[in-house]
């Protein structure tokens, strides 16, 4: 019997569903747009080790991506668990850290930056852990793992290090050997999140995916339907440009909440850090309220209200 095998890329993925596809050897379909975005990650490891190099690190470059010389898996009940990891480094401040080239747009970049790898982007951390498990299984150290985070849009460079867990390496091995032991598909999980389906090459196999796009063909007939790059692009684009625009709303916030506690409680109206001067203008307005006057003077609300006609643009994530 040929052993089942969970790489160390998928198990993070959030659906048992989706894992159990995988390690039973179901054909897969990638969307062309993300196999894409796959390969454009992979084109660009060998420009970011370099840049590694040049910041100092001594680096091991494990090229190739799947079909990299070097493997690591381990054994455990049911099968095996592990991959190709991208990277061993060090410089003179950490030794033996195992790191994972990740390229990024923007928005993902910047959340991810903020918030770091085990709140923003667990399935990185899933999947290293699988890499330094098989790796320590082998005899070799592993003192940090670390995500190299890279910005798409304006090549920003930043390292992300962390500590290895024996516990949450416990839950993923618990994971993997449940998803091992079934027979038939299982429900999705209490792990699952919305936007799996969309990413979801087994799509086709899944009755649950065909049951729920079923539902959204029932009540979206007047959908339509089109690759049209124009369309497709302008959609791609706006939604990207209100998660920038969230992103960007919660660093403004949190930038504010620094420089009122160190500069404007301590009464300094001033700021120069480098070529950069911040100033600190505190002033004062009187705006209308328009709910005490529609509280106080409905009939006159009535009487200067005029009807002005808009578009909405909302978008949502199908199944």
């Amino acid at each position: 019997m040929i052993p089942k095998i969970m790489q160390a890329s998928k198990v993070g993925f959030p659906c048992d569903r989706n894992l159990w596809y995988a390690v039973n050897g179901y054909e897969s379909e990638i969307k062309t747009r993300t196999q894409r975005i796959f390969d454009v990650g992979t084109a660009l490891e060998p420009i970011v080790v370099d840049w590694l190099n040049q910041d100092g690190w001594v680096t091991f470059y494990n090229s190739g991506s799947q079909r990299a010389e070097l493997e690591l898996y381990a054994n455990i009940k049911g099968g095996k668990i592990g991959g190709h990891p991208d990277v061993f480094m060090e410089n003179s401040y950490v030794n033996n850290v195992l790191a994972d080239i990740k390229t990024m747009n923007e928005r993902a970049f910047i959340s991810w930056k903020r918030n770091g790898t085990l709140k923003d982007k667990p399935q990185y951390a899933d999947q290293l852990h699988v890499y330094a498990y098989a790796a320590m299984a082998a005899g070799a150290p592993v003192d940090k793992l670390a995500v190299v985070g890279v910005n798409k849009n304006t090549s920003e460079l930043h390292i992300d290090l962390f500590d290895y867990s024996e516990e949450r390496m416990n839950e993923i091995i618990k994971r993997a050997e449940r998803i091992f032991s079934l027979d038939t598909p299982p429900e999705q999980g209490d792990r699952m999140e919305s936007w799996a389906c969309q990413y979801c090459e087994f799509a086709k196999h899944c009755d649950i995916y065909q049951a729920k796009h079923k539902q959204d063909t029932d009540v979206g007939n007047s959908i339509m339907k089109t690759n049209e790059p124009d369309i497709v692009n302008a959609i791609e684009l706006l939604k990207e440009a209100r998660e920038l625009s969230k992103a960007g709303k919660e660093l403004e916030n949190d930038a504010k909440a620094v420089l009122d506690e160190q500069v404007r409680k301590q009464g300094v109206k001033s700021v120069s850090i480098g070529s950069l001067i911040l100033t600190l203008t505190e002033t004062s307005s009187t705006r209308f309220d328009s709910t005490a006057f529609k509280k106080a003077h409905p009939e006159l609300i009535q009487e200067f209200s005029k009807t002005i006609n808009s578009v909405t643009y909302n978008i949502k994530e199908s199944a």
